[in-house]
């Protein structure tokens, strides 16, 4: 979720540009992805890749006019976990029920 400081004025909305490319400091490349008439001060960005470096820029629009961009942020997206390995299975009984015991080894990474 990306979120900013509202700026003075009626009928304001916003607009975030995003891009794994750098762009300029205040201003976005041209293929950057584009979120357009955002009526709050936040908004949530989604089908990111994980452990990707995205650059972000937000600009006010007022009567279809569009303001200066904000100087533009860096973040990386979380990694996750590494993939489970080992997954094992194993028929079992349990009180004389059949059973399956599943086993693996655990993933790794930050946040595990």
């Amino acid at each position: 979720t990306v979120s900013w400081t509202a700026v003075s004025g009626s009928g304001i909305t916003y607009t975030v540009r995003y891009s794994t490319s750098s762009g300029t400091t205040t201003e976005p490349p041209s293929g950057a992805s584009t979120m357009s008439g955002i009526t709050g001060t936040s908004a949530t960005l989604s089908g990111l890749s994980q452990g990707t470096q995205y650059y972000i820029w937000v600009v006010a629009v007022s009567s279809g006019r569009q303001g200066p961009y904000s100087t533009r942020v860096l973040q990386t997206t979380f990694a996750g976990p590494s993939q489970v390995s080992g997954v094992a299975v194993t028929p079992s009984s349990m009180n004389g029920s059949p059973t399956l015991r599943v086993t693996w080894t655990g993933p790794t990474g930050s946040g595990i």
